[in-house]
């Protein structure tokens, strides 16, 4: 368990997210994949997220994570899924 501390408190979060991609269900595979594991942790590198476990199957995506107290879940989820969303569109799809 690793405690992050804040000016006035000490917390620990964890959460386990999981989701399936809105459009191309079934081709999570390949360099698409891998594509998508990269930009998650470049993501939450960026927002001091601190992912745990990281796994894109062929048609959900399973994330272990913890991050500050400040943000809310859906704050978080949202960073994920809408800049790994408009970088995988860029690269793959045009």
């Amino acid at each position: 368990m690793v405690w992050r501390r804040a000016a006035h408190s000490a917390y620990d979060t964890a959460y386990h997210l999981v989701w399936s991609p809105k459009y191309r269900k079934g081709l999570l595979t390949g360099e698409l994949a891998k594509r998508v594991e990269e930009l998650f942790r470049e993501i939450a590198q960026a927002h001091d997220i601190a992912i745990e476990e990281l796994e894109a199957r062929v048609d959900h995506v399973h994330i272990f994570c913890s991050f500050l107290a400040r943000y809310a879940i859906a704050q978080v989820v949202g960073w994920l899924k809408s800049e790994s969303a408009r970088r995988c569109f860029r690269s793959f799809l045009e």
